[in-house]
């Protein structure tokens, strides 16, 4: 068993923008496939450039706030509660251009 709080995590910054900050509650290799479960927050003005993943699923459950989500040239604008998932292999990015932050939780896993 593994007992997690979050509130005791340290922020992390992301692999594609550092500046992006994430707590990791469930780290590679803890759950086979799982590559990471946690959760982040972008602030307002801060994006992800675009990027794929040829060998993992990528999740992600928009908690507050909101941000734009590009896969594949299309842009969607996602609010709390909605959830979507980017397959291997697909081009996407995340933006914030709004003036709050927006908070979700991930998760990817691997296909390899």
């Amino acid at each position: 068993m593994k007992l997690v709080d979050w509130n005791t995590l340290p922020d992390l910054g992301v692999s594609h923008n550092p500046d992006i900050k994430k707590r990791t509650l469930i780290g590679k290799d803890e759950i086979p496939r799982l590559m990471m479960y946690g959760t982040a927050t972008f602030k307002s003005g801060q994006r992800v450039e675009l990027h794929k993943h040829d060998t993992m699923y990528e999740v992600f459950h928009i908690q507050s706030g909101k941000a734009i989500f590009t896969v594949s040239g299309k842009e969607y604008e996602l609010g709390p509660g909605m959830c979507i998932t980017i397959e291997p292999g697909e081009m996407h990015g995340q933006n914030n251009p709004f003036n709050e932050d927006v908070s979700w939780v991930y998760f990817g896993i691997a296909t390899d």
